[in-house]
């Protein structure tokens, strides 16, 4: 790896510390932010794709082939990355249906106000039903919705006013198609890159943070297993075949890598929290988080020195005095860990890593069909309130209705509230760009930026995606049917739907709040008993990494669903329960420190497997899940009775140094 200047590298360190920071405090309130994943040379490709697809509509004065700007937009915000054939399957798909789609719409928008309800249902269903799906398809049915709604903006009289919509739309499509995969195709790998390097990103953060005596209790829990939960499914999503097989293996090995330093870290907080941490400790810890920053920079760059890399790694650990069970000698093994994944990867040798895809079955849910008659009902509201405000653009409130309602409560909020803002600030953003806009090259400057910025903050932040999008559509209309105030109608409507989205999600078809949390629980109780008999029975590394996957995301999942407002901090949902809630959550994340730590010391040789203590937490955990009463192993849980039966367990005592490595060199 390159030396840089050290006083840049502090500099840069300080950033992204600053940014880690916001990061972090937003994910705890459920509100994700990625700067990892910001896209700057994508949006320039999208604004390219948009300014040229609306020149037709400029020439022309015709405002109906503004649909060729708004189908070429959406094909670069939903282009999906990896394979030309997975895009051009996306892409394809979305462009016909969408053509299709948006000339039918029109054809409705000329119906009587009784006419329109029908293809308001059917729009919900479709898009509701739509989340039984993979999220990929997903995703493209919700934008195939918006584009449903978006033509009841449009109406066409004729049939042939209806085939120009569709004409315009498909031309867009093919275009933005043309040039994303032909004429200006991305590096198909970039996405999994960036979310790959925000993993290691985040692990750097977590071990300075622990460095200084801070813990953050179930922050970094949740940030980090996100983060590689979301990096898993971008790598998975690389077809496996021909030439993208080494480059998936990479990725997926390189997460496999930062799974191991983050249960290594988890055992880590566990140790601060039960012994403390000295003087030697916090220097380890802190040399340990600058290599795991220097791998998040590897990870991004296309071409990594890993080399240097692997040298740095493997140096750390032999620097580290290490005695057995405390946070150096862990420390050591994750800076060995590193270094030998480092080494493997310059090699080209293929690692041990679990490349088991999510398993995804299409199934129609009572949670599925609640959500879409929330969505229908939710649809036919919004559109009876832009009829009785007579709303000039009421087709953007139903969009903002469409994109705002989810199937939980707590997830709608945020995403309400994200979305208000967003449109807030787009709004303001072209108030005040106005005046340096006096005419069309000017709009057509700023159009280029407003896309630029929305596309490359698609995947770091919503509010961010939010405000370039709206100024981007308010800048278009202002182009092509310009009228007073358009800025305002924009956050008007996109604040009608996202209020009557959240009022949907709390009053049609409530969750049952009780009965979820307690399935939540479960799962989550029943998840680390697995993990706890998969480490007691000494299985293989990838069969005991999967059950620590599926006990922290199931963990996870309870914690984050524990507030009824999560932007508030869950701070509303109070009383004996919920302090009932708490402690058995603590107790959790407690009982998977001591395991992680035991899984330690039985890859050090220091404990030998229990093939019978396994058995009989794998038998616990059957009945569990098939609805044993969860009283008696709470108790168990909140009175540490299972954490200190593994903390007696018989270690053997080690002075020298002959660590496990947890990924093997080749």
């Amino acid at each position: 790896m390159t030396v840089r200047d050290p006083k840049a590298r502090q500099a840069s360190s300080n950033r992204t510390r600053h940014l880690t920071f916001l990061s972090q405090f937003l994910a705890r309130h459920s509100v994700p932010l990625s700067p990892e994943q910001l896209a700057p040379a994508e949006g320039v490709r999208a604004a390219l794709a948009t300014v040229v697809a609306l020149l037709p509509a400029l020439y022309f004065h015709q405002a109906v082939f503004a649909w060729a700007a708004f189908a070429a937009f959406w094909c670069c915000l939903i282009e999906p990355g990896g394979t030309a054939r997975e895009q051009f399957r996306i892409l394809g798909i979305f462009t016909v249906a969408g053509a299709v789609l948006g000339g039918i719409a029109s054809l409705i928008a000329t119906s009587p106000f009784w006419g329109v309800l029908p293809w308001l249902i059917v729009t919900g269903l479709f898009v509701g039903l739509a989340w039984a799906l993979v999220p990929s398809m997903a995703l493209l049915c919700a934008l195939l919705g918006c584009v449903m709604l978006a033509g009841i903006g449009f109406p066409a009289h004729t049939l042939p006013d209806a085939l120009t919509i569709s004409y315009a739309f498909g031309g867009g499509g093919v275009w933005a198609i043309f040039l994303c995969l032909f004429l200006w195709p991305q590096h198909p790998y970039a996405p999994a890159r960036r979310a790959v390097g925000g993993c290691y990103r985040l692990l750097s953060v977590m071990a300075g943070e622990l460095a200084a005596g801070r813990l953050q209790e179930t922050v970094h829990r949740q940030t980090i297993r996100t983060a590689i939960e979301r990096a898993r499914g971008v790598a998975l999503q690389i077809d496996a075949g021909h030439a993208s097989y080494s480059m998936r293996g990479r990725l997926i090995a390189s997460l496999a890598g930062a799974e191991r330093l983050f249960t290594a870290m988890l055992a880590v907080e566990h140790l601060v929290e039960t012994r403390g941490l000295d003087f030697e400790a916090r220097g380890t810890l802190a040399a340990f988080s600058a290599l795991c920053q220097h791998a998040s920079e590897a990870a991004l760059a296309p071409v990594p020195d890993l080399e240097a890399l692997s040298q740095e790694a493997l140096a750390l650990a032999g620097s580290i005095r290490v005695r057995s069970g405390t946070i150096s000698e862990l420390v050591a093994t994750s800076a060995r860990t590193l270094g030998n994944l480092a080494d493997g990867l310059a090699e080209k040798a293929r690692m041990p890593f679990d490349a088991e895809a999510p398993r995804h079955v299409a199934r129609l849910t009572p949670v599925i069909w609640r959500h879409a008659l929330r969505m229908v009902v939710g649809l036919l509201g919004t559109y009876l309130a832009t009829q009785w405000l007579s709303l000039s653009y009421g087709f953007w409130a139903l969009v903002a209705f469409l994109l705002v309602i989810q199937p939980s409560g707590q997830t709608t909020l945020v995403r309400a509230l994200e979305r208000v803002l967003g449109t807030i600030g787009g709004g303001v953003l072209v108030l005040a760009v106005s005046p340096f806009l006096p005419g069309l090259p000017e709009m057509a400057v700023a159009l280029a930026v407003f896309v630029i910025g929305a596309i490359a903050m698609r995947a770091v932040n919503y509010t961010l995606l939010v405000m370039f999008l709206s100024a981007h559509f308010i800048i278009v209309t202002e182009m092509t049917m310009p009228s007073h105030g358009i800025a305002w109608l924009r956050i008007l409507d996109n604040t009608v739907g996202s209020l009557i989205g959240l009022g949907c999600a709390f009053a049609v078809c409530p969750q049952g709040v009780t009965q979820d949390m307690n399935g939540l629980l479960r799962s989550a109780i029943v998840g680390n008993l697995r993990y706890l008999a998969a480490v007691l029975n000494g299985d293989d590394t990838l069969t005991t990494d999967r059950a620590q996957r599926q006990a922290g995301v199931d963990t996870t999942r309870a914690e984050f669903a524990r507030g009824s407002l999560p932007i508030l901090g869950g701070l509303s949902n109070v009383g004996q329960e919920s302090e009932h809630t708490h402690k058995l959550l603590r107790s959790l994340r407690r009982l998977s420190g001591e395991v992680t730590l035991l899984r330690f010391d039985m890859a050090a040789d220091l404990c030998v497997p229990d093939p019978e203590a396994a058995a009989f937490w794998q038998t616990k955990a059957d009945s569990l899940a098939a609805g044993e009463p969860l009283a008696e192993i709470a108790e168990e849980l909140e009175s540490g009775k299972i954490r200190s039966e593994i903390a007696a367990l018989e270690r053997v005592d080690r002075t020298a140094p002959a660590l496990s490595e947890t990924l093997p060199k080749p």
